[in-house]
């Protein structure tokens, strides 16, 4: 079930964060992420429109919106993966948005090879200052199927 976020996921939410970003980012140092979890929990998730997918009373995976179409988060712990989890947070999102965007590390191939099945485009790159890693910015809008950029081998 998809459900909205309520502040007594929170915690349980920056934990998932923790554990899913030191797993999907192990290019960038632990320390980072470590850091990080206290001001996910006390800015982060209070200040942005976070669904949960909640299976048996357990928090499976999240999706969070920051100014309306920004996806600031998208993540699925990781012994549910490839269970179609982050797809139904992500479809349950666009029946209410008519495009969304969102930026992921270059070095995240997973996560770009996702958002590409779900036809996202990239639609630039840059390098993100906290951590000098490249990531691109990619944006996904009711009906475009334009604009598709080459990223990996075998991409059509």
């Amino acid at each position: 079930m998809i459900r909205k976020a309520k502040n007594s996921d929170h915690q349980k939410l920056a934990d998932l964060w923790l554990k899913t970003s030191l797993d999907a980012h192990d290019f960038i140092n632990s320390d980072y992420w470590r850091n990080m979890q206290k001001s996910v929990l006390r800015d982060y998730f209070p200040n942005s429109e976070t669904y949960v997918f909640e299976d048996k009373h357990q928090l499976k995976g999240f999706i969070s919106l920051m100014e309306n179409n920004y996806i600031g988060a998208l993540f699925v712990a990781p012994q549910y993966q490839r269970q179609k989890i982050g797809k139904k947070l992500l479809t349950y999102i666009r029946r209410h948005r008519s495009h969304l965007n969102l930026n992921v590390f270059t070095k995240n191939t997973n996560a770009i090879r996702f958002y590409q099945r779900e036809d996202f485009k990239i639609v630039n790159e840059q390098k993100e200052e906290s951590t000098g890693e490249k990531e691109l910015q990619m944006s996904w809008a009711i009906g475009c199927k334009s604009g598709f950029i080459k990223r990996f081998q075998g991409d059509s």
